[in-house]
């Protein structure tokens, strides 16, 4: 069922108010990792907690609502409807 959401890595929407787009697909959760497109970019720091460099800001968001068990709202839109059901019933048996 992941196959959907990697089919539609590169889709742009919009994001906590900002124009973003699908980047990654992460297998654990699942979730999905959204890279924004307007121009402020974050301080990324190292592992030492130093400033490293200026990158574009992400957005790690979980495939299901973290309220109760339904599709995030931003999965929805993301998905063709025919699909909402089968997909979270996938999600709620891992």
């Amino acid at each position: 069922m992941l196959h959907h959401l990697q089919q539609i890595i590169g889709t742009e929407l919009t994001v906590n108010g900002s124009q973003c787009q699908l980047i990654e697909i992460l297998e654990d959760g699942p979730a999905m990792v959204f890279m924004c497109m307007d121009h402020s970019k974050t301080i990324q720091s190292d592992q030492h907690g130093g400033a490293h460099r200026r990158v574009q800001k992400t957005y790690t968001v979980p495939c299901l609502s973290e309220i109760h068990n339904e599709l995030h709202p931003i999965t929805r839109q993301l998905l063709p409807d025919e699909i909402h059901a089968e997909f979270l019933a996938f999600l709620l048996d891992t």
